[in-house]
Order: C-alpha cells, then sequence, then structure tokens
C-alpha cells in the first residue's frame, strides 16, 4: 500500500513513518492531467490535506482553484497558476508536471488511486488522535470524564468523514453536476 516503515542507516533499527503512498498520490494528480473529467469523482474522496506530500497538495489546490475559476486542468494551465502562487519551482517545475502524466498507468483507475490516498490519510489521522490521547491519558491534572470526552471527540472526527461521503449538500451536488455535464 505505501510507506510504514523503513530501516536507518545501520539497517538495524526499523523506524516507523507516517503511513503514505507515493506512487497513488501521483497516479491521482496524474490521472487529473490525462482526463479532467476524474477530478469531478475523485474530488468528493479526497481534500488537499490527504496528500502527504506538500507538494501533491500543493498540486490539488492548483487543480481546486482552477475548477472554481471554470478554467480547464491541464499541464499548461496548472503550470501557470502554481507559478502565479509562487510554487512552481518548489514543486519541482514543469517537469515534475509532465512526470505525474508519464508514471500514470491509467486514469481509468483514478478513484482507486484516490482511495489509496484516502485510507493512509486515515491511517496517519488515526496516528495523530491515538498520540493525543495518550497524551491526554498521561495528564493527571484533568478528570478522567473530560479525558475520555475528547479521546471520543477525535475518534468522532475520524469516523464523521464516512459519514460525509454519504451525505452531501445538494447545491454542490448539482453544482458538481451542472460542471460535469
Amino acid at each position: 500500500m505505501g510507506n510504514f516503515s523503513q530501516y536507518d542507516d545501520d539497517s538495524t533499527t526499523m523506524i516507523q513513518s507516517q503511513p503514505n503512498s507515493r506512487e497513488a498520490e501521483e497516479a491521482v494528480l496524474g490521472s487529473v492531467l490525462i482526463n479532467p473529467d476524474s477530478y469531478f469523482e475523485i474530488s468528493q474522496v479526497i481534500n488537499p490535506e490527504d496528500f502527504y506530500i506538500i507538494r501533491n497538495q500543493w498540486i490539488w489546490r492548483s487543480y481546486m482553484r482552477l475548477h472554481d475559476k471554470r478554467v480547464p486542468i491541464d499541464l499548461l494551465t496548472v503550470g501557470e497558476d502554481l507559478e502565479e502562487q509562487g510554487q512552481l519551482g518548489e514543486i519541482g517545475g514543469k517537469s515534475y508536471l509532465l512526470s505525474l502524466v508519464n508514471q500514470t498507468p491509467t486514469s481509468l483507475h483514478a478513484e482507486a488511486y484516490a482511495n489509496i490516498v484516502e485510507q493512509t490519510a486515515i491511517r496517519r489521522k488515526m496516528l495523530a488522535a491515538a498520540n493525543e490521547m495518550a497524551k491526554l491519558a498521561y495528564d493527571e491534572g484533568k478528570e478522567v470524564k473530560t479525558i475520555i470526552d475528547e479521546a471520543e471527540k477525535s475518534v468522532f472526527g475520524l469516523s464523521s468523514r464516512r459519514v460525509r461521503h454519504d451525505v452531501q449538500d445538494i447545491q454542490q451536488v448539482v453544482s458538481e453536476y451542472y460542471d460535469h455535464v
């Protein structure tokens, strides 16, 4: 699925890294550049914060800006938008955008790639919530009831994401359908 662990330089100590899949992130971005219509499906599944790699977050935000302005998403428009934001050089220039197209196996599986990105993002959020709960548990200055309430909020925040997939604002659905048509 992605990068979950690696070994340090002496190959004896395993270092846990945050769950992520560089390949899936790049395939999502490349899929949209190959087939801009795939943005409509994928944007229902992921948001910029789901990308682990910062430059990929910036590119997704560029897609969102272009979509909001009703500007077609392609190599030229994305490159210009990122240039306006002062981020084109930071992401690796137009060559990185072109590599996203060239390395994407197929745009037909864009939603599957997006699901991988979403799943790794949820795992990272679960780890952050678990770390926060551990900090709360060690805080002897707080009442147990307060700690449990805060822990429940963290878990509810994770599970509410699933609900958002199922329930959408009608105005947003109509707007996206109109854009798609």
